[in-house]
């Protein structure tokens, strides 16, 4: 039988996890043979309800043979949450973006500080060049120095001038600041405005803005592109700039986590004021384009913009005298075995990705169900798996790159984050690296093991017969009868062997978790991803349940209960509906229910029509007798009249991407038909649930179901 816990032991548990803290970013200083790592981390404090920030130094000395040798740790210290905080090339500056509220409305100020003093503080609210600046964690945000450490480009929104709000209230004349017969379009505060979708509202047009410091000039750039929306900056030399830009019509759809989107590369000369477009493929995204070192070679990462929301990259070069593109990297379509490279599976590419001798690149990707760093030489377009010495269930990401030294992040679901570092070797001898890490966090390990499943589908593919899914199974050591299936969202994304407070805090209290990289699944080559568009519901339905059965099968689990959010919502409802009698209880986080009233609502439409119907069209239209029949034969909601398992769901009321209308209609269909539900709603929250309190109240209500409904 499974062991009850109470609400006071969950809640502590779940406290103690939550104070675990997670590693952010770092800054090098290289003095000789001593080199110190300033790093920078983040906790939940769940007493104020919010996220706190501190810096903790690491200090090395490093011997001929490059081996590292930790001298000491110094002590942590608060620091602020700022927007931005970027170290300048030569290491003398720091640029800072802050926020300071005053008379109840945030104000952003750009400080530069030296010698740990303040030198300049701009009030860019009251400077009015343009709207709110973009911050750090926005797939469009920027914020970068020239290398000769003189100036500051950064990306922001267009100044507002829709301020008016009636007629009757505004003053009507020909003053070019007031509404007249010419412009009440751009001052009418009422006109709907696109937008970027979840998380990026208030984000519509964004512009460059830069900050010459010796001038003590802040200007927003001319002649930029129009129809396009500018988005991350990289600097060549001190003349001008490069970026990618979107496409910003017919209109715009959400962006966060859709690397899909329409875009071009363009380049500003700062001298000439003039933009000259470099890319025009119209039907391609190309992002996060960054420089060599020494400027002669300029790198980004590009798929097809339709389909699929996240897909097998392409890196792509430019030579940036002759303007000749090459593709360094092509798509993989499936890795032949475990050890070939399943293809580049990255968001964005690193900063200072570009090692000292401007033949390499390092980089993070998904590769068969873990995080990795990667090493790519440009010139022999070959790729190494920098794992020496990493654990097969680890997972193992850049945090900065600065001068061939390497800083990365080892965690895994039974290891809390360490920082590690590396010395990039000689060309050639790149899979002999050394990891050192400074700290090992093993008091996880003894509460849970971490196993890797490779699966053959019951029920194969037709177009992709060869492939296999996997799963990856954190089994607690003081188990007890309850197995939690848990399937990722996206449908594109994949578990990475990454430390997850959730996770942890189940099976702190004994359950263990199936975590399920189902066909569709990135990391695993583009066949995967193009597996998966138009059988939802079947596909990675099918492959969830055959783990399930075999897991509870084979460690004799009494209870299965499911857990998942957004898709791996959706999931989690199509299973409760597919196998009635097989789950204890579910629990559902912001999940896809009705992918017919979905297609009105959310800010990214295309996402139902290629997932539900495997139509790949950018230019989609919405609309037509046909569509509604076909998605709710894919929706949860049809199959809710079989559901019998005790089922709770969450939402988040500003949830742009799957709106609450999704959780209130399953809610609603589960009552009507007497199945036990509860629905929580987080008024403040968005797709995510990720504040502070409700991604630990989250948890804690789901463990208080199961152990409510578990035998």
């Amino acid at each position: 039988m499974s062991t009850k816990h109470s609400l006071e032991q969950i809640v502590n548990v779940a406290k103690e996890i939550y104070r675990n803290s997670t590693l952010n970013d770092c800054f090098f200083e290289i003095f000789g043979n001593r080199l110190m790592l300033q790093s920078i981390w983040s906790q939940i404090d769940l007493e104020k309800n919010e996220r706190i920030k501190f810096q903790k130094p690491y200090f090395f000395e490093v011997d001929h043979s490059q081996k590292v040798q930790l001298l000491h740790i110094g002590q942590s210290q608060p620091i602020r949450n700022d927007i931005w905080n970027v170290k300048s090339p030569n290491n003398l500056l720091n640029a800072i973006l802050t926020t300071w509220k005053e008379n109840g409305e945030d104000r952003q100020f750009l400080e530069i500080w030296k010698d740990d003093v303040k030198t300049e503080n701009l009030n860019l609210t009251k400077l009015e060049k343009h709207s709110k600046v973009y911050e750090n964690s926005s797939c469009l945000g920027s914020f970068v120095w020239s290398s000769d450490s003189t100036k500051i480009a950064y990306v922001a929104e267009i100044k507002n001038t829709n301020k008016e709000k009636s007629f009757f209230t505004s003053k009507i004349s020909t003053e070019n600041d007031c509404l007249n017969e010419n412009n009440y379009e751009e001052k009418y505060a009422n006109y709907h405005r696109d937008e970027w979708g979840e998380q990026y509202v208030g984000k519509s047009q964004s512009t460059i803005a830069l900050y010459d410091l010796e001038t003590k000039d802040l200007k927003v750039l001319e002649n930029l592109p129009e129809d396009f929306a500018p988005a991350t900056l990289t600097w060549y030399d001190n003349k001008g700039l490069v970026f990618n830009a979107y496409y910003t019509k017919p209109y715009r759809l959400g962006l966060i986590y859709c690397p899909i989107r329409k875009s071009e590369l363009f380049y500003y000369d700062l001298l000439e004021k003039k933009c000259t477009q470099l890319t025009n493929y119209e039907s391609e995204n190309l992002r996060d384009p960054k420089f060599s070192n020494d400027f002669q070679n300029l790198v980004w990462l590009q798929n097809q913009a339709r389909g699929p929301h996240f897909q097998c990259s392409k890196l792509m070069i430019m030579n940036w005298k002759t303007k000749e593109i090459k593709t360094v990297l092509d798509i993989v379509d499936q890795p032949k075995n475990s050890n070939d490279f399943p293809g580049l599976f990255a968001v964005n590419l690193t900063k200072n990705c570009w090692s000292s001798d401007n033949k390499r690149l390092i980089l993070d990707s998904q590769w068969l169900g873990r995080n990795r760093i990667i090493l790519v030489d440009i010139e022999q377009k070959t790729v190494i798996n920098l794992n020496n010495g990493i654990g097969e269930v680890d997972s193992l990401n850049v945090l900065k790159i600065q001068n061939d030294w390497i800083c990365g992040v080892l965690q895994s679901y039974n290891k809390r984050p360490s920082l590690v570092l590396a010395k990039l070797p000689e060309k050639g001898q790149e899979e002999n690296i050394n990891w050192f890490l400074t700290k090992e966090s093993d008091s996880l390990i003894e509460k849970a093991s971490i196993e890797l499943l490779d699966f053959k589908p019951t029920i194969p593919d037709t177009i992709f017969p060869k492939l296999n899914f996997q799963s990856i199974f954190v089994q607690a050591k003081n188990k007890n009868d309850t197995l939690v299936i848990f399937p990722h969202g996206g449908p594109h994304s994949a578990y990475g062997c990454e430390y997850s407070p959730h996770v942890a805090v189940m099976y702190s209290l004994g359950y263990s978790i199936l975590l399920i990289n189902y066909r569709g699944s990135s990391g695993f080559g583009q066949n995967s991803i193009d597996s998966l568009p138009g059988k939802i519901g079947t596909n990675d339905v099918n492959d969830c349940q055959q783990a399930a059965e075999f897991l509870k099968s084979k460690y004799g689990f009494k209870n299965a209960v499911l857990y998942g959010g957004s898709h791996g919502g959706y999931l989690t409802a199509q299973l409760i509906g597919q196998f009635p009698d097989f789950y204890s209880a579910a629990a559902a986080r912001n999940p896809v229910t009705h992918l017919e009233t979905m297609l009105f609502t959310s800010d990214i439409p295309d996402w139902i029509i290629c997932e539900g119907l495997g139509e790949y069209d950018y230019d989609f239209k919405i609309g037509g007798c046909e569509i509604p029949k076909k998605l709710f034969e894919k929706s949860p909601m049809c199959h809710v009249n079989k559901v019998k398992t005790p089922t709770l769901l969450m939402m988040g009321n500003v949830d742009l991407r799957v709106p609450c209308t999704q959780s209130i209609e399953y809610y609603k269909a589960l009552k009507s038909r007497n199945v036990p539900v509860k629905l929580l709603s987080y008024k403040e929250d968005n797709h995510p649930l990720e504040k502070p309190h409700t991604t630990a109240d989250c948890i804690i209500h789901t463990l208080l179901w199961y152990e409510k409904y578990i035998d």
